[in-house]
């Protein structure tokens, strides 16, 4: 499985301090246009700033609505792809991280 959004990667880091128990929710501003390829392209409208989604990331994004953990995230996406937990958890925090530093999400942290 491979999650992208064009925004930008090597947010390793970055995804590091994401805990498996943090909650994600879409930020209201930002629509989501579902594309045939089932990608999306989310336009973030303060900033005029569109992102295209990989069709993997476009299901990340759906689950990211206040009520998903990281950890529920990624079992959900574990029935979906024939990949290692591990490396589903990793592109999936790493993509979360993305969308965070775009202001795309808010997080609602577990360590609150």
């Amino acid at each position: 499985m491979e999650v992208s959004c064009e925004a930008g990667s090597g947010l390793s880091s970055a995804a590091g301090g994401i805990n498996i128990t943090d909650l994600f929710a879409r930020r209201a501003d930002v629509e989501a246009y579902k594309l045939p390829d089932l990608s999306l392209l989310l336009y973030e409208k303060s900033e005029g700033v569109a992102f295209p989604v990989s069709e993997s990331g476009a299901e990340i994004w759906e689950l990211c609505d206040g009520t998903h953990s990281v950890e529920e995230i990624v079992e959900d996406l574990a029935l979906r792809y024939e990949a290692p937990r591990s490396q589903i958890e990793g592109d999936a925090r790493e993509f979360l991280a993305v969308l965070l530093r775009h202001g795309l999400l808010d997080l609602h942290s577990s360590h609150s």
